[in-house]
């Protein structure tokens, strides 16, 4: 009976073992979220970002006018696993992206981990001169 007792202490702390080093190697989980705006005004609410290589984040961005705009990002897009982007609630799993269209106001968050150093630009198209910024990731 001790020997079964043993046993199955033993499992649990195994399975627990596990448990954890399953958690630990999920880099979208525990992500840091980074917000971008793109203003009405045409600007970017930030334009200097950091991040580092092997860690997950939420890429928010939001367009708060009503002007269609497109927001690029190809060198972080192509420099990164993109695990999913997520508009209104709805999960999309590309295997590649090259840039995101907004006609009318909202949030779609990019969840992506950056696997290469580099400064990367990101830019609204037909907008660079006042909508341009630099994702460095060390």
């Amino acid at each position: 009976m001790k020997l079964v007792r043993t046993l199955a202490a033993a499992s649990l702390v195994a399975l627990g073992v596990a448990g954890s080093a399953g958690a630990a190697g999920n880099l979208t989980t525990g992500a840091t979220t980074i917000k971008i705006d793109m203003t009405a005004d045409k600007k970017f609410s930030t334009t200097a970002i950091e991040m580092e290589t092997g860690k997950g984040y939420n890429l928010d961005i939001t367009q708060i006018g009503t002007t269609e705009m497109q927001f690029h990002a190809p060198d972080l897009f192509g420099n990164s696993y993109i695990f999913q982007v997520v508009v209104d609630g709805k999960e999309i799993k590309p295997s590649g992206l090259r840039f995101l269209e907004f006609d009318a106001a909202g949030t779609i968050r990019i969840q992506l981990v950056p696997v290469r150093i580099g400064s990367f630009k990101y830019y609204v198209l037909g907008q660079e001169g006042t909508m341009t910024g630099t994702i460095t990731v060390k």
